[in-house]
C-alpha cells in the first residue's frame, strides 16, 4: 500500500493534467489565502508574522517558525491549496533565529524556544545574552503567536526543515541524546533518518507508523522542557505534529504532509463521534488503556479510547470518542477496570444524584477514575 501510495502521490502533486486531446491543461487550486500582516514590535525591531487563510476553516493549524526552512512551508502551501487551513509564518529575513536590540544591547532567540519562560532564558543563555526585560520581551512574541492560534483548533502541523545527520529519527533510539524523549518509537530502515513525524497523539502515532514512516511518540512526561511548541502543546493535551525533512527535499515533504493530513482530516470529520479530553485519575495499578478499547454502557458499546499519552505529571491523558448519539453528561461517570492489560474495560454509569448538564467537548476535561 505505501508503495502504491508514492506512486500516485507525485500523480497528484502535479499542477498540469494531459486531457483527452494530449493537450495540458492547468490543474486550478481550490484555494487561495487571505493574508495578514501583524507588526509586532520585539525592542527596538518590528517583527512581522503573516496569517494565511485557506477557505474558511481554522482548526487545523500550520505554523512556521524558521523563516529559513523554505521546503517545509513551499510543501504546506501546496497542501492547503488543496485543503483549508491556517497558516501561521514568522517573516524573519530566511534567518532561523530572530535577533533584536534593546536598551543598546543585542539578544538572539531560537523562535522554537519561546513557549515557556525557562525556555527563554535557555534559549537567549545559548546565543550570548540574557536578562529579565529580554525574558519578558520575548515572553510577550511568544504570547503573540499563540494567541493567533484558534481555541477550537484540532491539530497544530509545525513545518520544520533539517541539515543531513544533525538530527534524525536516530537521536531518538537508546542511548543517543533524545532518548528520554520519546514514549514511542518506529524506524523504518529504508527511509532517509532525516525525513520524521513527531506527534504528542497516538492514534497520528500509530497511523504514520503503519504508512511505516519514521515517527516519534513524545513521552510529554518525561521530554526535556526546552520551551519548544511540541512541549507546550504536549502539556496542554494539544494534538501537534511536526514534519519535517532535509532542506531542499520538496517531493518527499509534500508528500508526507498530505499523508499527514489525510489522516487529521479522516479523524476529524467523523460525524458520527463527539471527542473529548480526558484525565485518569488516579492510576495506582501501573497499568495504562490501550488505544482503541472500547466504551461501553452496559451491554452497548458507546465510544473508544482514542489516544494515551502522558502529561508532565505523570497522569495517563488522551482523547476519547463517544457516539453523537451518546454525549457525556455531568451525572455520568467513567470508569477503567484495568484487571490486566488483555481485558481492561471502560465503562459508563449514570448518578441519579447528580445534576445532568451536558459537557461541552470542547473546554470539558472528562476525569476517568481507575477502580480495582
Amino acid at each position: 500500500m505505501r508503495k502504491l501510495l508514492l506512486t500516485l502521490i507525485p500523480l497528484i502533486l502535479m499542477h498540469v493534467a494531459i486531457g483527452q486531446t494530449g493537450q495540458r491543461t492547468p490543474i486550478l487550486r481550490a484555494f487561495t489565502p487571505k493574508i495578514q500582516t501583524i507588526n509586532h514590535k520585539l525592542g527596538d525591531r518590528i517583527l512581522q508574522i503573516k496569517t494565511y487563510q485557506y477557505g474558511s476553516k481554522s482548526n487545523v493549524v500550520y505554523v512556521n517558525l524558521h523563516d529559513d526552512e523554505v521546503t517545509a512551508i513551499h510543501g504546506a502551501k501546496k497542501q492547503l491549496e488543496r485543503k483549508p487551513g491556517l497558516l501561521i509564518k514568522i517573516e524573519n529575513n530566511k534567518s532561523r533565529n530572530i535577533r533584536f536590540r534593546m536598551d543598546g544591547q543585542y539578544y538572539t532567540f531560537d523562535p522554537n524556544r519561546i513557549f515557556s519562560r525557562s525556555g527563554i532564558t535557555q534559549t537567549l543563555t545559548m546565543y550570548g545574552r540574557v536578562s529579565p526585560k529580554a525574558i519578558n520581551e520575548v515572553e510577550k512574541f511568544a504570547n503573540q503567536l499563540l494567541q493567533l492560534i484558534p481555541k477550537e483548533v484540532y491539530c497544530i502541523i509545525a513545518l520544520h526543515n533539517n541539515t543531513n545527520g544533525k538530527y534524525s529519527v536516530n537521536s531518538y533510539l537508546p542511548g543517543n541524546i533524545r532518548e528520554k524523549d520519546a514514549r514511542g518509537l518506529y524506524v523504518n530502515p529504508e527511509e532517509d533518518p532525516d525525513d520524521i513525524f513527531l506527534t504528542t497523539d497516538s492514534l497520528l502515532f500509530s497511523l504514520l507508523a503503519e504508512d511505516q514512516y519514521n515517527v516519534i511518540l513524545q513521552d510529554n512526561a518525561r521530554a526535556k522542557r526546552d520551551g519548544s511548541l511540541s512541549i507546550y502543546c504536549g502539556e496542554r493535551n494539544i494534538r501537534y505534529l511536526n514534519c519535517e525533512t532535509e532542506h531542499g527535499r520538496d517531493l518527499q515533504y509534500q508528500q508526507m504532509i498530505m499523508i499527514a493530513a489525510g489522516h487529521i482530516d479522516s479523524t476529524m470529520r467523523r460525524a458520527d463521534v463527539i471527542a473529548y479530553n480526558y484525565k485518569l485519575v488516579p492510576n495506582t495499578t501501573g497499568l495504562s488503556p490501550k488505544t482503541n478499547t472500547e466504551i461501553m454502557f452496559g451491554e452497548k458499546k458507546v465510544g473508544l479510547i482514542r489516544s494515551v499519552t502522558t502529561d508532565s505529571s505523570w497522569a495517563t491523558i488522551g482523547k476519547l470518542e463517544v457516539n453523537k448519539d451518546f454525549p457525556l453528561y455531568s451525572n455520568m461517570e467513567v470508569l477503567f477496570f484495568p484487571s490486566n492489560p488483555q481485558s481492561s474495560r471502560f465503562e459508563v454509569r449514570i448518578d441519579p444524584t447528580r445534576e445532568r448538564e451536558l459537557l461541552d467537548p470542547t473546554t470539558t476535561t472528562v476525569n476517568i477514575r481507575a477502580v480495582k
